[in-house]
């Protein structure tokens, strides 16, 4: 999330019912610079490039997120992302997000490549880079500001820089990440953007997760996601799902002071995940701004390197 600058265009139309997501920008003073996700957990590759390789010889994964249903111009998140690995250490893959909000839409693509070293015999330590395009649309030509000034609709694109560490072993993680560390011109006037800088508001991303073998046939997973960004209020997810004999999922999340999550998946074969998130949006005073989230998780067992730690386990 970045603070607004003051001469940010705010992208909304009073007549298609923007003077919503106008309420919401000036009570929080905050926007979005990153899509949040409720079932992060396998999507963990979009937001940290260590994760590429990290589940199984090749992962595929697609994600579609809905917010605020019923209310127009609300963000809408489609993602799709894939990785491999080698025998060596390497992991390679790529990510596509696709973000709207209002009049604004933005493309991400990015490639990711990682490096995992053998810390031990049941742990793994693995540094991961990040790089890519941004491309982005704002229809500035039907929006309203604050001052009534009127601007020429822009696209563009720049580019994307990020890294990130994981640690793990069989029962536990915890990776850091940055997955965008130059600033982004999408919402500044171009005479002030620094073609190139660092961002102003970075976004640090926090994960950790355990497993905790209840009996043979149920697993406790409690898991966390903290994001950190200057300037702004600490993101927290908590969330606690249980197991059932590597097939069924189901758990409850909370994102703090700001939503309720219901989770649950089903998993085939123990390689093939579908599953289903529904966000309750807290104080919701003047509208619905509840949530749905698909995921479609795929992993592929294809040459069985003895580096990794694990293969195609839907744990993690």
């Amino acid at each position: 999330m970045i603070k607004i600058p003051k001469n940010k265009c705010i992208l909304l139309n009073l007549k298609q019912g923007w003077f919503l997501l106008l309420f919401l920008v000036i009570s929080n003073v905050y926007t979005q610079q990153l899509p949040n996700y409720t079932q992060y957990l396998y999507n963990m590759q979009v937001i940290n490039p260590a994760f590429a390789g990290y589940r199984a010889d090749l992962s595929i994964s697609a994600l579609s997120r809905d917010q605020w249903v019923g209310v127009p111009g609300a963000p809408t998140t489609r993602t799709f992302s894939v990785n491999a690995r080698t025998s060596r250490g390497l992991g390679l893959g790529a990510t596509f997000v696709s973000d709207k909000l209002g009049l604004s839409e933005t493309t991400n693509i990015n490639f990711d490549a990682s490096y995992t070293l053998i810390t031990s015999r049941y742990s793994r330590l693995a540094f991961g880079l990040k790089g890519g395009y941004t491309f982005f649309s704002n229809n500035l030509a039907d929006g309203l500001t604050p001052d009534n000034d009127v601007y020429a609709s822009t696209t563009g694109k720049f580019l994307n820089i990020g890294f990130g560490a994981l640690f793990y072993n069989q029962k536990f993680y915890v990776g850091v990440s940055l997955p965008y560390l130059l600033e982004t011109p999408q919402f500044y006037i171009q005479d002030n953007y620094n073609r190139g800088s660092l961002a102003t508001h970075q976004n640090v991303f926090l994960s950790a997760g355990y497993l905790y073998e209840i009996s043979e046939n149920f697993m406790f997973k409690p898991t966390t996601m903290i994001r950190y960004t200057t300037n702004a209020p600490i993101s927290v997810d908590i969330n606690a799902n249980v197991l059932y004999k590597e097939s069924i999922e189901a758990g409850l999340s909370y994102r703090f002071n700001n939503s309720v999550s219901a989770l649950f998946t089903l998993i085939l074969n123990k390689k093939y995940r579908i599953g289903y998130a529904y966000d309750y949006k807290i104080n919701n005073a003047i509208g619905n701004f509840n949530s749905h989230e698909f995921i479609l998780h795929v992993d592929f067992s294809i040459l069985r390197n003895t580096r990794w730690l694990r293969h195609n386990k839907c744990y993690f």
